[in-house]
C-alpha cells in the first residue's frame, strides 16, 4: 500500500477577514472532497485571514498513481483561481511491498 501525503498552502488577496477565509475554504474543501474523493481539511494557518494550509492524503498501490493523483488535486485547486497556491510539499509512504 502507497500513501500519499500532501500539503498546500494557499494565498487570498481579495479576504478582509476571517469569515471571508472560511467561505472561500469551504469552496475549495468541497470541490475536491466532491471531485476526488478524498479526505482534505485545513491543517495550518488558521488565525491568519489571508493565507491557509490545507492537507490531503491519497492511498493506492502504486506509487505512480499516486503520484498521478497527487498532481491531479494540485493542478485542480490552482484551476479553480480561488487563491494562489504559494506552496506544496508531498510525502509517499511505503507501507508493505510495493507492486
Amino acid at each position: 500500500m502507497i500513501v500519499g501525503i500532501s500539503t498546500v498552502e494557499i494565498f487570498f488577496p481579495e479576504n478582509q477577514s476571517l469569515k471571508d477565509k472560511r467561505q472561500v475554504l469551504r469552496k475549495i474543501v468541497e470541490k475536491v472532497r466532491s471531485r476526488f474523493s478524498i479526505s482534505v481539511m485545513e491543517i495550518d494557518r488558521n488565525n491568519l485571514w489571508q493565507r491557509a494550509k490545507i492537507g490531503f492524503s491519497v492511498v493506492g498501490v502504486k506509487r505512480d498513481h499516486v503520484n498521478a493523483a497527487i498532481e491531479n488535486v494540485h493542478e485542480y485547486i490552482e484551476s479553480l483561481y480561488i487563491g494562489t497556491v504559494i506552496d506544496t510539499k508531498t510525502e509517499i509512504i511505503v507501507m508493505g511491498n510495493e507492486i
